[in-house]
């Protein structure tokens, strides 16, 4: 009884050790010098597993919302992804809370009350050392194909979206920036490239150029390559 009672105290020891401490304290993630890897400011690496909450934001209440990332937090996630401007006729259909992202579909006037709620996903998700993997937009508001969308970005105001929620979020240590939506930046005689680079300048003028950025493709034999 003697030997089992110290091995739950160890345990116990262990589980505080590790849990009690954030991710957030390594510095910042960055990409390694080679580029095949993700790792903290302090050499401690960092391994993506992340889960598609891709609604999280628009479908679900605050306590619909905990009770995801707790149960995520416990089984080892480390990244939640989701997106401000949501796939399934995010711009048009309120959030739990009746709000829509953009005021007359405009990307250069948000929603303050709608971002709010994002603010709080972002701060709960890093007291559970979860970082989100944040799409601005879903691809079909920039490149339609197939989907609700409906198109709002251009050159013009993607760069000035992306500034404001780079500005927005500078100070976040949990947020890792992601563009495309699963949507080519490419297709045919097609360009949305200019788009996508115009979020992206904004988003990084916004941060100070301290963020990390990756595209979401569509998929389809060369979508990395490309």
């Amino acid at each position: 009884m003697k030997t089992f009672n110290i091995i739950v105290i160890l345990m116990i020891l262990l589980n505080t050790s590790i849990f009690g401490q954030t991710i957030f304290n390594h510095g910042k993630l960055h990409v390694t010098n080679n580029g095949h890897y993700l790792q903290f400011a302090d050499g401690t690496p960092f391994f993506w597993l992340g889960d598609t909450g891709w609604e999280l934001f628009h479908r679900l209440n605050y306590n619909e919302i905990k009770q995801y990332l707790d149960n995520r937090s416990e089984k080892g996630f480390t990244v939640i992804q989701a997106v401000a401007l949501a796939e399934m006729d995010g711009l048009r259909i309120p959030n739990q809370y009746g709000e829509v992202p953009l005021f007359n579909l405009d990307p250069t006037h948000p929603n303050e009350k709608y971002f709010g709620v994002i603010d709080s996903v972002i701060h709960m998700a890093n007291e559970r050392n979860l970082f989100i993997g944040f799409l601005p937009t879903w691809g079909d508001k920039v490149t339609q194909l197939w989907g609700a969308g409906p198109v709002v970005f251009d050159s013009i105001n993607a760069y000035i979206y992306g500034k404001w929620l780079g500005n927005r979020y500078k100070d976040e240590p949990n947020i890792i920036w992601i563009l495309g939506g699963d949507r080519p930046a490419l297709k045919d005689s097609n360009d949305w490239r200019p788009i996508w680079r115009a979020m992206a300048k904004g988003i990084i003028e916004g941060t100070n150029n301290n963020c990390i950025i990756t595209f979401h493709p569509w998929g389809g034999e060369n979508s990395t390559s490309q």
